[in-house]
């Protein structure tokens, strides 16, 4: 019974007959990434009238843009209606891909599942079935690529990968291009990541953008969103005052609009939750119970638990201690059955709260020890996936040590066949006549020495080729681990406490893309050419330049001190940014953002540790505006960088590093 409404609401909207306008598939489709939609079911709804819809015998690209279309939109909401219309759309692509070798359809259908497990918030769930994505052979489509870098976002977002998530975000911005709807949907999710940073001035300068040009646009989800996300920094920030201002924003917003239900759920059940810090239960408590209405009308069991915990919390504060009690218990078998854990152990910590205001003090301490279970379990599944990770990471390496040994040993046997040949052929001449063993030795003899010539040749092109980039010509990425591995030995056989110093940057072009967009790939690969040039005149001898990867270096820098840093970066920055590079029919100046570290740091000679620390400040530089540069020292000694890696802002907020600053040239 609680189903019937979702289901009559979407049959009715779409037998409407004034969405059915003649309107082509495509046209729908572009219509919708470029200005957006009022609300998921709407987008659904208009997809599902369009005049060419397709049948079952129709051509591949015409059945896959439309499943791939409708089960993006209908994985982006719990409700049972939407929730079938996606099953039904990634079924649909997963056959495709069977029977019709559609890889394309194989990778849409992999997304769809992502965003519902998102939708869910099951972020393992989403993380494994993107990691799918990267093992299907041949290419992803640029508009793919920007769906899995937003659902990358999600997922670090639910797993508190903060830096990972901005990262991930600024990716799919800049590769929405001209779907405006997807960029404004990732500049909204940017938003929420800088307010789990504490980065709330940033979180409203984002928010207040977006919901501007959603306003222009009629994209009302993002608008809906945008001042609920403004809403929760001022929460975040102890401004309560303006976040009530913002929810009642949210509710007129969506208060006509039946596939903003959930919007308005989440807004009404934060209304419940801030009269509930107020003290004012009565007034939360008619809230909650017009949110607990809202989730039974759109039967969405993630937003009924939140309004029957809010329900629960607030009949406590009235004195109704034990239907508070069964209100929260209701809350956790529902976060239960879906497979919501970390709003799971939320609801359950609500519970010890609820039996502590009434004075249950022994059910709010058997309570906690569940909570407690639960934390310790996570920790343990997470430990146990990184165990596995680097298990994979070891047999991979161990893989492809085999295979170059298997290649130098198949060489190695050539070389003998080919010289058991050359003996065969001397011995047959030798046979053949004793008068021309001279002759046959001396052009045997020549030939030799010519092999040998071409043999030493080919080893030093070989040695050559093995530590340079073929593009570039600094270091590559392996003979670059072989410079760290290198370093590691020596801080082996240094003394006791007086480990060698080690400078690492990482340094990565800013907008690059935009140069093999606007200029060709040729004018890229001149670019790449050009930066390497600058970069090894500018450093020492001793110093390395290495290709880390795409438009990224990591310069090795031993023996310099971590102060020296910024001073080297400011000059780096200003050898890019100061000199244009000539390109055909146009001369650009570029920018770079730095990441830069000291070795050691903190006590630590960890080189894989210090260059995730690096390159996790390089993101945040190319996050605060790119040209720029961030210096991390340590103020503290016996740090951890591997558990700095996991929260960089968390270790600067507490004052255990410091972050230095240096800008390009304007």
């Amino acid at each position: 019974m609680i189903r019937r409404p979702s289901v009559l609401l979407l049959a009715a909207l779409l037998c409407c007959p004034s969405l059915a306008h003649g309107e082509r598939l495509g046209a729908a489709i572009d219509g919708l990434l470029a200005r957006g939609y009022s609300s998921p079911l709407a987008a659904v709804t208009r997809l599902q009238a369009v005049e060419d819809r397709p049948a079952d015998d129709a051509p591949l690209a015409q059945r896959h843009a439309y499943q791939a279309a409708v089960g993006r939109y209908a994985a982006q909401e719990r409700r049972p209606a939407m929730a079938a219309l996606a099953q039904q759309a990634s079924a649909a692509l997963e056959k495709m891909a069977r029977d019709e070798q559609c890889r394309a359809c194989a990778i849409d259908q992999h997304l769809i599942q992502a965003r519902w497990a998102l939708t869910q918030r099951v972020a393992d769930r989403a993380q494994a079935t993107l990691d799918r994505i990267d093992t299907l052979p041949g290419r992803i489509s640029p508009a793919q690529q920007q769906q899995l870098h937003y659902l990358r976002a999600r997922q670090y977002q639910l797993q508190s990968r903060l830096d990972m998530g901005i990262r991930e975000a600024l990716l799919a911005i800049e590769l929405a291009g001209q779907h405006t709807a997807d960029q404004l949907m990732a500049q909204n999710l940017l938003a929420v990541l800088n307010v789990y940073l504490g980065d709330y001035p940033r979180t409203i300068e984002i928010s207040q953008g977006t919901y501007a040009r959603a306003e222009r646009m009629g994209f009302t989800q993002v608008m809906a969103e945008s001042k609920l996300n403004m809403g929760f920094a001022h929460l975040r920030d102890g401004r309560r005052d303006l976040q009530l201002k913002l929810l009642e924003d949210v509710l007129a917003l969506t208060r006509d609009d039946e596939g903003l239900a959930i919007i308005q759920s989440t807004a009404v059940s934060n209304l419940a939750d801030y009269w509930l810090s107020q003290r004012d239960y009565a007034r939360a408590l008619a809230y909650s119970e017009q949110a607990v209405e809202l989730a039974r009308r759109i039967d969405d069991p993630l937003t009924l638990a939140y309004a029957l915990i809010n329900r629960g919390a607030a009949q406590a504060g009235l004195g109704q201690a034990e239907a508070g009690v069964a209100d929260a218990r209701q809350a956790i078998a529902l976060t239960d059955r879906i497979g919501a854990r970390t709003d799971h152990i939320g609801m359950l910590q609500e519970l010890v709260n609820i039996h502590e205001h009434a004075g249950d003090y022994r059910n709010a301490f058997l309570t906690l020890r569940r909570v407690e279970g639960l934390q310790q379990e996570i920790t343990r599944q997470a430990r146990e996936k990184a165990v596995l990770d680097l298990q994979e990471k070891y047999a991979s390496e161990s893989r492809q040590r085999e295979i170059e040994r298997l290649a130098a040993a198949n060489r190695l046997k050539e070389a003998e066949l080919a010289t058991q040949a050359v003996r065969r052929q001397m011995w047959a001449a030798f046979s053949l006549a004793l008068v021309l063993l001279a002759v046959v030795l001396v052009q045997w003899l020549h030939r030799s020495r010519r092999a040998n010539r071409r043999l030493s040749r080919d080893v030093a092109n070989l040695a050559e080729q093995s530590i340079h980039d073929p593009l570039t010509r600094v270091h590559n990425r392996r003979h670059g681990q072989a410079l760290l591995a290198g370093y590691g030995r020596s801080v082996e056989d240094a003394p006791s406490g007086n480990p060698p110093l080690l400078g690492l940057m990482l340094l990565d072009i800013d907008f690059f893309k935009q140069v093999n967009d606007n200029h060709g790939h040729p004018a890229g690969d001149k670019v790449l050419v050009e930066v390497a040039h600058r970069l090894r005149a500018l450093l020492r001898e001793q110093d390395a330049v290495v290709r880390w990867g795409g438009e990224e270096f990591l310069l090795l820098l031993p023996g310099l001190q971590a102060t020296a840093l910024p001073a080297l970066a400011d000059r780096l920055l200003r050898t890019i940014g100061t000199l244009p590079i000539a390109l055909p029919g146009a001369d650009i100046t570029l920018t770079a953002s730095i990441g830069a570290i000291g070795a050691p740091f903190a006590g630590s000679t960890d080189t894989d540790a210090l260059i995730q620390l690096a390159d996790l400040a390089l993101y945040r530089a190319k996050a605060s505006g790119r040209n720029r540069a961030l210096c991390i020292t340590a103020l503290q000694e016996g740090l951890d960088p591997v558990a700095l890696a996991r929260d960089l802002a968390a270790a600067q907020q507490a004052g255990q590093i410091g972050m230095t600053v240096v800008s390009g040239p304007v």
